[in-house]
């Protein structure tokens, strides 16, 4: 289905106007859909793929440099990836991403239901540069996707495009309001990104909203107790001082995810959680399963570590892998050895989650 008809399905069964909750949308085709019910209009563009369901932006300007940093962080890793690329390539670039998640034990891969996808309906809340969403596709899945990033929303939207089978849309909206009805999703997925927003909590509580009754959230939190909390994110903070000068979710963010190249914006917000504090955030699901990954010997908060590590395992035979640009940019990437997974159990940086809508 073009992306045109996708969107009239949507409006016509799903999405909600976020200013004021009603529905259904109207749209004639034009550059925007509106909502009768308040007045709010939403940008269009068929042509492009693209759509925006976002309510008016709050007076503290924290959304706004949300969009703004990972904005900048899209330019910097993934912008042009679509670019003189067909379907087939994209596809055979996207089966190794595929391989390459395995080989690391990634949340895609194990936690997701690659095998169930077909007919079953997903959302992917964060889409970065679309490669999640699109290998859900490739699966057969029903995919929609959405960023509060107008740049994401957009590159995974040509993805989706180019990829067949399934169906596949991608709109700029807040995870923390989205703008579907109730019970509309049989998988939520989100990897690595609830984290940063300003109300995880929130989040959470929309993900939970627009799934089915006993529909599964599919997440990726980052760890507390972890090498890159101790050895790298803790150490920059004490050293820098900005642990004294932000509440912890903002120096967090500041020392983390990198620095901007094309503005002066940090990330805003990045939350690490324990054990506890992640099963007391998803109090209101039953918790299906809970695994710690994601170490790497370059975790510690040592100049050129990443480049050392990647030296050393090239020497000792180990290879780049051809799957990581859609995913880690262009900077070549060696996946985790045996032992850097042995040891992600106990102190990897990312809690894999699956919880059950109760």
């Amino acid at each position: 289905m073009s992306f045109a008809d996708l969107l009239r399905t949507d409006l016509a069964t799903r999405l909600c106007c976020p200013a004021c909750g009603a529905r259904p949308l109207v749209w004639d085709g034009g550059d925007e859909a509106r909502c009768d019910a308040c007045g709010a209009t939403y940008p269009v563009d068929a042509e492009l793929g693209f759509a925006g369901f976002l309510a008016p932006l709050s007076d503290t300007g924290e959304k706004a440099r949300i969009q703004v940093w990972w904005g900048d962080l899209y330019r910097q890793l993934y912008a042009g990836h679509e670019d003189g690329v067909d379907g087939a390539a994209l596809e055979a670039e996207l089966r190794q991403v595929e391989d390459l998640f395995r080989q690391r034990r990634h949340l895609c891969t194990e936690e997701m239901p690659l095998s169930d996808l077909a007919g079953r309906e997903v959302l992917e809340i964060g889409p970065g540069g679309g490669a999640h969403s699109a290998i859900f596709k490739l699966h057969d899945g029903s995919v929609t996707a959405v960023d509060i990033t107008p740049e994401r929303a957009m590159a995974t939207g040509r993805k989706l495009a180019l990829i067949d089978g399934g169906g596949g849309r991608a709109y700029q909206a807040d995870a923390e309001n989205l703008p579907f009805a109730d019970d509309s999703f049989d998988v939520v997925y989100s990897n690595g990104v609830l984290h940063h927003s300003a109300d995880t909590g929130r989040c959470l509580a929309e993900a939970r909203r627009v799934l089915k009754p006993g529909g599964r959230a599919v997440l990726m939190l980052y760890a507390r107790h972890s090498a890159v909390y101790w050895l790298n994110i803790l150490p920059r903070g004490l050293i820098g001082g900005e642990m004294f000068r932000w509440p912890e979710a903002e120096w967090i963010g500041r020392v983390t995810e990198g620095k901007p190249r094309h503005g002066t914006t940090r990330n805003p917000y990045t939350r690490v959680y324990s054990e506890t504090q992640i099963r007391d955030a998803l109090g209101a699901f039953r918790v299906v399963s809970l695994r710690k990954s994601s170490f790497q010997f370059d975790n510690a908060a040592i100049p050129r570590l990443t480049e050392i590590r990647r030296r050393m395992l090239t020497g000792l035979g180990f290879k780049p892998h051809p799957g990581a640009r859609l995913i880690y940019g262009d900077t070549p990437f060696v996946p985790d050895t045996a032992i850097e997974r042995w040891l992600g159990k106990a102190i990897g940086f990312a809690w894999n989650i699956v919880a059950e809508k109760i």
